[in-house]
């Protein structure tokens, strides 16, 4: 079967612009009607109204809007209001906040990328914000208060969203959404609940112990041990050299016996050092932090946590499972750990051979036509060249049978098997989004069918 030449697979990529454009105009359209409608009701009101710019909100990435523009809308009186209303699809979660993105602690890793963990609060790091109800949030500034509110802070906790926003200055307060758009009227919201104490983790032998059995269950082929001390605070960071393969690192802090102590609840980064590319990360609320990723070479790997119980010592085991040698290196080092990472997670079995086919891509989707045997199986991962990547989707159709992977979460790579059965061509579909990433595809034959 002939290798695929990249410069092909490069154009195809760039024909992908048009049905996405097409889509997200189409999901814009009931979001437009509801923002004409508002700003009709607070027209009539007496409000001055200005419709902003659409904006596009990603996951993870919050965006500042400006509201004191020059050349715009005359201040008020100060007994006049000013109100924003930020309004999104319905199912959309939006978090919003007076003043600078830089406030909130939810920054973007690529920006700060071994800033000092800070163990959260366990109310929630949210709760001064103003969180969207049926898809719409509001601020609102009467007043003297109202010279203050010059800027916003949104951000959605969905994947992603297309946001309207309005600013309306009146004499008086506008009232809710939900008086102009009854459809978004939320119920009543029940009061958090109380979870309860953290885990007491237990002794660290045992837990180290555990951690180690574990990891020779699922087939790790050696588990290296580096003890180092948080703290008093109870941060720390490590420096680990971690060779190739895929490695899980669990943190375990000892548990002081003096009473009271502070619980211990560990979260962890880690990062490649050159570079500062984020590896993995770990905030559940747990006693121990687990760190999963996978290396294409010797990489110098920085590590830091936060949440031991003082100055106490933390244990990082690190479990290595080997890269198969059958995972090409012609892509470089990031896109076979990548392969390496998809396979792991997919449990799928290690190629004996090498690729059948390779290709590389762009950001966009991707169709790349194969052809195959019929009655044989076959097995194909994506991993990242470069660049960093919000989502990657892998699919292969062949008639009416599509298997799937869909990757989340700064994914490195996605793997898939499929068998021809009948037929002898299949469309392998890459879908990859992000910032500037470029992948490579390799497909691997797997044998005969059992069935």
């Amino acid at each position: 079967m002939p290798r695929a030449l990249p410069s092909i697979l490069v154009a195809l990529a760039l024909t992908s612009a048009t049905t996405f454009t097409t889509f997200s105009r189409e999901a814009r359209a009931d979001l437009d009607d509801d923002a004409a409608r508002l700003a009709a009701s607070w027209t009539a009101r007496g409000a001055m109204l200005e419709r902003l710019d659409p904006v596009f909100l990603e996951r993870g990435r919050s965006r500042v809007i400006d509201l004191d523009r020059p050349g715009q809308l005359a201040k008020t009186e100060k007994s006049g209001c000013v109100t924003v209303a930020i309004l999104a699809a319905r199912t959309t979660d939006l978090l919003a906040d007076e003043g600078d993105a830089s406030a909130h602690k939810m920054l973007d890793p690529a920006a700060a990328p071994l800033a000092p963990l800070v163990p959260p609060s366990p109310h929630g790091e949210d709760e001064h914000r103003t969180r969207s109800a049926g898809g719409a949030a509001v601020i609102s500034r009467c007043g003297a208060d109202s010279f203050e509110l010059k800027r916003i802070t949104v951000e959605t906790t969905s994947p992603r969203a297309a946001v309207e926003i309005l600013v309306a200055r009146s004499p008086a307060a506008l009232g809710e959404i939900s008086e102009a758009l009854p459809e978004r009227a939320a119920g009543l919201l029940a009061p958090r609940g109380d979870p309860g104490g953290l885990i007491e983790p237990g002794p660290i032998g045992e837990r180290i112990a555990r951690a180690e059995r574990r990891a020779r269950s699922e087939g790790a082929s050696r588990v290296v041990k580096t003890v180092t001390r948080a703290s008093p605070a109870g941060l720390g960071r490590v420096t680990l050299k971690l060779g190739e393969g895929c490695h899980r690192l669990d943190l375990m802090a000892e548990v002081p016996s003096a009473v009271p102590r502070r619980a211990t609840d560990l979260d962890a980064e880690a990062h490649v050092q050159e570079g500062g590319r984020l590896l993995a990360r770990d905030r559940a609320d747990v006693p121990d932090a687990r760190l999963d990723f996978c290396l294409g070479e010797l990489t110098l790997v920085d590590v830091a946590f936060a949440g031991a119980s003082g100055a106490s010592p933390v244990t990082v085991s690190d479990a290595v499972w080997t890269t198969p040698k059958s995972l090409s290196a012609r892509w470089g080092p990031r896109a076979r750990a990548g392969f390496a990472g998809a396979m792991r997670k997919r449990h799928a079995p290690a190629p004996v051979d090498d690729a059948l086919f390779e290709a590389v891509g762009i950001q966009g989707i991707t169709q790349v036509p194969i052809a195959v045997t019929p009655g044989q199986c076959y097995l194909a991962a994506v991993g990242l060249i470069r660049g960093d990547a919000r989502a990657i989707r892998l699919a292969a159709t062949l008639g009416d049978r599509a298997p799937h992977d869909e990757a989340l979460e700064r994914p490195e790579g996605a793997a898939i098997a499929f068998c021809a059965g009948p037929s002898r061509s299949a469309v392998i579909d890459v879908d990859v989004r992000g910032n500037g990433p470029w992948w490579a595809l390799s497909v691997w034959g797997m044998g005969a069918a059992s069935f």
